[in-house]
């Protein structure tokens, strides 16, 4: 099988398919043939895959969220006077039914991959020139989009998996060790939303991410991992800020 490095130096370029596996088994060949190729395909192939993946596991798990939505919502209502819980049960019918619940975390998906890409991306590209790279805005787009390829990976096997034993991950990642069975009281843990997120497929994501930026910004390893690092804690500590805010509102 000829490899990304011998058709770089036959002239031409590898498909499509050969980043995708590429991306798995010779990241850094891979993102070098990222960075030589600017063209539109490139850019919106990772993110239809991820919204593929995401479409995916919105089918598989909805009829489980939309299950466990409505005991959540039962709960809350069994609180509320007669007509008030009328009201809301009424609303609930169509907030809560299948359909709304696919498009609406569909669109969410998709809104919040392209914005946190942009985020990313324009983070990295002045963060990069502030420790001497030699980057350009769309290399450095092309890495935010690329080094996400282990988080579409991540999603199709926990719909996978929820396929096949017909039953949702209630504790992806590490939240298992915080994990208190009340779904409604983790999602206000701060801590259980951070350890949601650690697990292998995060842990590929880093290491795509700073072998993405040694080749987009000319970076060292060890510069390129320290920015790659300062970046994820931040992005963690802004994921677990809304659980911050509105579990201190519910904690008084």
């Amino acid at each position: 099988m000829t490899t990304m490095i011998e058709t770089a130096q036959n002239g031409s370029q590898p498909s499509l398919l050969g980043l995708i596996l590429g991306i798995i088994d010779r990241p850094r060949a891979t993102f070098q043939a990222i960075m030589a190729r600017p063209h539109w395909p490139v850019w919106l192939t990772p993110l239809f895959i991820f919204i593929v993946c995401l479409a995916v596991l919105l089918v598989v798990e909805a009829p489980y969220q939309v299950e466990l939505a409505r005991q959540q919502a039962e709960q809350q209502l069994a609180t509320l006077p007669a007509g008030q819980s009328e009201a809301a049960r009424a609303m609930m019918e169509t907030t809560l039914s299948l359909p709304f619940m696919l498009g609406a975390g569909l669109a969410f998906g998709a809104a919040a991959l392209v914005i946190g890409v942009l985020a990313q991306a324009v983070f990295l590209y002045f963060a990069a020139l502030v420790l001497g790279g030699e980057a350009n805005f769309g290399s450095i787009f092309r890495v935010s989009l690329w080094s996400r390829f282990p988080v579409a990976m991540g999603v199709l096997v926990r719909a996978g998996f929820t396929a096949v034993s017909q039953q949702m991950i209630h504790y992806p990642g590490l939240s298992f060790l915080v994990g208190t069975g009340n779904f409604f009281q983790d999602g206000q843990n701060p801590l259980y939303v951070l350890l949601s997120q650690l697990d292998l497929f995060w842990l590929w994501q880093v290491l795509l991410l700073v072998i993405g930026l040694m080749a987009a910004a000319r970076l060292g390893q060890g510069k390129a991992l320290v920015l790659a690092l300062v970046y994820t804690a931040l992005s963690l500590g802004l994921s677990v800020l809304p659980a911050l805010i509105f579990g201190g509102m519910a904690a008084r």
